[in-house]
């Protein structure tokens, strides 16, 4: 008789998580499909970085770093 109900106390443990694991994946996935990124100014995003290096910058970090 106790082997059955430990039985019946796994079999509802794993029922258990596995409804707490759906929820849990499908609440992400709501999410991610209604979380929207949209630039408003996508020519920001697009202009070339500039290849030049700031000697003054890279000078007043070395200062304040010593």
């Amino acid at each position: 008789m106790r082997r059955r109900q430990l039985d019946r106390d796994v079999i509802i443990l794993l029922l258990t998580t596995l409804v707490m694991v759906s929820t849990w994946v499908g609440f992400e996935v709501y999410r991610a499909y209604i979380k929207t990124f949209l630039p408003t100014d996508i020519e920001q995003f697009l202009k070339p970085i500039d290849p030049t290096i700031d000697k003054a910058f890279l000078d007043k970090l070395n200062l304040r770093y010593q």
